[in-house]
């Protein structure tokens, strides 16, 4: 009897441990399609650090950062500036973009005349930015 006491406290705590991968299962890599984030989850990874940009095609996962160091292994921190956080995005190659980046879907690798575009130390995945004179 005692026996079968402790092996169901056991079972209790694993069941209760901290998970990483949030309460959908196994978190999706940056850059990776998502459906839109609930109110206190995400299948990118531990929300609300992680999440779904549902502005995005089919959704992109993202999480905050400051720096390169923030961002998971294969990504890129874009858009940081000195007090707001950037956004980690999937890193890509011109010369590898067509399976990097999710070209069908209308993202684009991101480029720049310094050899990378000017918002992040690395090429990456995005959505093309919006050009033309807005319809004026």
């Amino acid at each position: 009897m005692r026996l079968c006491l402790i092996i169901c406290m056991a079972a209790a705590l694993v069941g209760c441990s901290d998970s990483t991968s949030s309460d959908m299962g196994t978190p999706l890599p940056i850059g990776s399609p998502c459906a839109p984030d609930g109110p206190t989850s995400s299948v990118c990874g531990p929300f609300p650090k992680y999440f779904c940009d549902a502005d995005h095609p089919n959704g992109y996962c993202k999480t905050s950062c400051h720096s390169d160091a923030d961002c998971p292994s294969g990504s890129v921190c874009a858009g940081a500036g000195q007090t707001a956080p950037g956004e980690c995005h999937k890193e890509c190659t011109q010369a590898t973009a067509s399976t990097d980046c999710r070209l069908s879907e209308g993202y684009v690798c991101k480029d720049g005349a310094g050899g990378h575009p000017d918002d992040a130390s690395h090429d990456y995945c995005d959505v093309p930015e919006p050009t033309g004179d807005g319809g004026a």
